[in-house]
C-alpha cells in the first residue's frame, strides 16, 4: 500500500476529497499540494510536509482522519503517474537491483525491460506495462515493494539521462 510519504518530490497532488490537517487548514477538492521533503517525529506520530523549506501540510498519526490521509492518499488525492510510467515507449531499461512483480517474475541486475504501453487500473491501483508481444511488468501500487519500483525507478533501473522528462 502506498503512503503519502511515497510521493515526496513527485509533483503536485490534486485534492479530490476535503480534509483538514492537524493545524485545521482545510484542503478542498481542486486545490493542490506539492512537497519535496517530509519529516516524521515518532514521539508525536507527526508528519510535516514541506516545499522549499515552507510547511505545506501537517498530519498526526494519533488523529484517525490524519492517519487515513497518510495511509490512503488515493482517497484524498489524484495521484500523479508513478515515475516509472515516464519511461513508457522509451529505450530498454537495464535493471540494477532485484525485484519481483505481481506475476512472480523476478528481475535481476543485468536484465533489460522494454515496454510500449502503461495502463493503470485506478480502482485497484494495478499497473501493467506491456511490450509489443504482451505483458512485461505487472505491479500493485498497494504493495510497498512495488510502490518503491513505481515511484523510485532510479533505485531499480539505469535510467538514460536523455529519456528523463523535464
Amino acid at each position: 500500500m502506498s503512503q503519502l510519504t511515497d510521493y515526496e518530490c513527485c509533483g503536485p497532488l490534486l485534492v479530490v476529497r476535503e480534509f483538514h490537517d492537524y493545524d485545521g487548514q482545510c484542503l478542498s477538492p481542486g486545490q493542490s499540494i506539492e512537497f519535496d521533503f517530509y519529516n516524521y517525529v515518532p514521539y508525536e506520530a507527526g508528519y510535516t510536509f514541506s516545499s522549499n523549506g515552507q510547511t505545506v501540510l501537517r498530519l498526526s498519526g494519533d488523529v484517525p482522519t490524519d492517519r487515513d490521509v497518510v495511509s490512503h492518499p488515493e482517497r484524498y488525492f489524484a495521484l500523479p503517474l508513478p515515475r516509472l510510467a515516464w519511461y513508457t515507449n522509451g529505450p530498454a531499461l537495464p535493471v540494477t537491483a532485484e525485484f519481483a512483480d505481481l506475476d512472480g517474475r523476478t528481475y535481476r541486475a543485468g536484465d533489460q525491460i522494454l515496454w510500449a504501453v502503461h495502463e493503470r487500473d485506478q480502482t485497484q491501483m494495478i499497473h501493467l506495462f506491456q511490450g509489443h508481444s504482451g505483458p512485461v511488468l505487472h505491479l500493485d501500487e498497494q504493495n510497498p515493494a512495488h510502490a518503491a519500483v513505481l515511484l523510485y525507478p532510479e533505485r531499480y533501473f539505469e535510467l538514460p539521462f536523455d529519456a528523463r522528462p523535464e
